[in-house]
């Protein structure tokens, strides 16, 4: 009989271990899931960077590792590229190149401190490029919410520099890829720590 008492004394051990192993999991998963949904609703433009706040190197390079966990079509990681551009008289020189283009004067990369250029090769599927590089962008620009730090999505300057191989080499994009669209990463000069309502706001149907 004492060795029946052992034996299921030890097996309650182990279900009450395996019951609060469990447990945690859940609410860890709750706890990611419920992080995952702040960081989509605290993500937002920022356009008026303070060039002189840096981002810290551990914290950029946790947000490069979002970006190359992005879902890509067939798997076809090796068709994309991320240039970091951390360098003042880089970043000033690439945004006066695409002033001259556009005829404007204002600067078109807002003061970033950080800007992630992100190309493609030529895909194995057409267009897929497009998405891949979207889904990169994504991911990079949530963890950078979920890391407090400020970003913005540029399309129409990357579009230009697109345009300029001499400044790409210059840049060091890889031959044979195109930069497509940019994260701009660092500390907006303004503060603001409003969280946009998350809701169904775009048009939807249900198919039967």
């Amino acid at each position: 009989m004492q060795i029946i008492r052992q034996v299921l004394e030890k097996d309650k051990k182990v279900l009450m271990a395996r019951t609060t192993f469990c447990h945690d999991q859940i609410i860890s998963q709750r706890r990611i899931s419920m992080e995952t949904m702040k960081a989509i609703a605290k993500r937002k433009s920022t356009r008026a960077f303070d060039p002189e706040k840096k981002v810290a190197e551990s914290t950029l390079n946790a947000i490069l590792a979002a970006g190359c966990a992005a879902p890509v079509g067939a798997g076809d990681y090796a068709s994309l590229h991320l240039t970091v551009i951390q360098n003042r008289e880089t970043l000033d020189k690439i945004s006066k190149a695409v002033q001259a283009v556009l005829k404007v004067e204002r600067d078109v990369l807002y003061g970033v401190p950080v800007l992630v250029l992100v190309s493609s090769s030529e895909p194995k599927f057409p267009n897929v490029q497009y998405a891949n590089v979207g889904c990169v962008m994504e991911n990079m620009l949530l963890a950078a919410a979920d890391l407090e730090v400020d970003s913005i999505y540029l399309w129409g300057a990357v579009n230009v520099l697109a345009q300029i191989p001499e400044l790409q080499k210059e840049l060091g994009v890889p031959k044979g890829f195109t930069p497509i669209s940019a994260a701009g990463l660092g500390y907006a000069v303004e503060q603001n720590s409003s969280e946009k309502e998350l809701g169904i706001t775009l048009s939807v149907n249900y198919a039967p």
